[in-house]
């Protein structure tokens, strides 16, 4: 079979952008209750360089699990329930390594007309009233870095103050990033404003904005004043971000009941359970906002943990770094529902190419 056709059937086959990641040899050695899968994206540099290769981490899965995610990921999208009356959010819960199928659960108001199936796939409903706004930042904390800045620490404006995040990338080109909302305005409303590291003394600006991106709730700072972000998370173990996880990567981490961690200005470092991912919500703005992880607990997540980044130690290589698995922007603040929720870095990869690590050119 050439590789064309070999690309062609796997995708046919519901791996999706997986397949042109994956290889013949992928296939043969998997076994034959198995399919391969890219679990994420990575640098292969030793001790956490930044100059190795970006590519893509695989690994094999049940075949019957991975038939049963693909199912409940079609479901989610085929019946578009964030488009319905009454639903504040929704998103598909993996299944486990030979335990409980995939479903889809919704979070929605009493009176939303929902279906119990799509298909052969369970939708799980928690009515929930989200009555009152969200809440707010909070005011500055202490915390100082040097030239070079991790994430973790405590960035913002004078009007509100957010976690930084750890250094993403336009191909090999590093920028800072935070929640949209710690800095507020549209896409370019706010295009200019100064981002600041927040202390009680003094607050050096270490960038400009230079762009907004509401639906994902992330904002791109360009450097500036001898400050360059790291590819770094301040108080994780170990502290070096390698790269990031794929939709399918965070599944099978549901799948064998990893957790997440983070590290918050406000809460510090928190551990929780991955809850739903390729979730949608319309509680949080005007616009529902597509990609989302959620995961962990409400109290996981306060005021000024804005921005910081979920993330799990890299399967393939634990003690060398740590793969990101999103950005962590809200949480409920509701009855009947927990957990803190925000965009999956594969959601912004795909819609505008950014990364947690440096690609190399020709990467994908």
């Amino acid at each position: 079979m050439g590789r064309r056709r070999f690309v062609e059937t796997l995708a046919a086959a519901g791996f999706g952008g997986m397949a042109a990641l994956l290889t013949a040899d992928d296939v043969r050695a998997a076994g034959s209750d198995e399919v391969p899968i890219v679990y994420g994206f990575a640098r292969d540099a030793e001790n956490g360089g930044e100059e190795g290769r970006f590519g893509p981490r695989k690994t094999t899965v049940p075949a019957d699990w991975f038939a049963d995610l693909r199912a409940a990921l079609d479901a989610h999208r085929e019946a578009a329930f964030v488009s319905r009356e009454g639903v504040v959010a929704a998103g598909v819960v993996p299944g486990e390594f030979g335990g409980r199928n995939a479903a889809v659960e919704v979070a929605a108001r009493a009176d939303a007309d929902l279906p119990e199936r799509v298909g052969d796939v369970s939708v799980e409903v928690t009515r929930v009233d989200p009555g009152r706004s969200p809440p707010s930042s909070v005011d500055p904390v202490e915390n100082r870095s040097g030239t070079s800045v991790p994430g973790g620490v405590a960035c913002g404006t004078p009007d509100s103050t957010g976690t930084l995040a750890p250094a993403m990338y336009d191909g090999r080109r590093p920028f800072f990033a935070t929640a949209n909302h710690v800095v507020g305005g549209d896409e370019t409303e706010r295009r200019g404003t100064s981002l600041r590291l927040v202390e009680k003394a003094a607050s050096p600006r270490i960038g400009t904005v230079e762009r907004g991106y509401a639906l994902e709730d992330f904002v791109r700072v360009a450097p500036t004043d001898g400050y360059w972000p790291a590819s770094v998370i301040k108080g994780a173990e170990p502290r070096t971000v390698v790269g990031q996880f794929s939709r399918e990567g965070l599944a099978a981490l549901k799948a064998q009941d990893e957790k997440l961690a983070k590290v918050g200005v406000t809460t510090g470092r928190t551990r929780g359970k991955i809850q739903a991912i390729d979730g949608m919500t319309c509680a949080y703005g005007q616009v529902c906002k597509r990609g989302q992880l959620k995961w962990g607990s409400q109290s996981a997540f306060d005021d000024g943990d804005s921005g910081s980044v979920n993330y799990h130690p890299d399967p393939e290589r634990p003690d060398a770094g740590v793969m990101v698995g999103g950005f962590n922007n809200a949480r409920t603040w509701w009855p009947a529902e927990d957990y803190v929720w925000g965009t999956a870095a594969h959601h912004v990869t795909a819609r505008h190419g950014f990364t947690f690590a440096p690609r190399s050119a020709g990467a994908r």
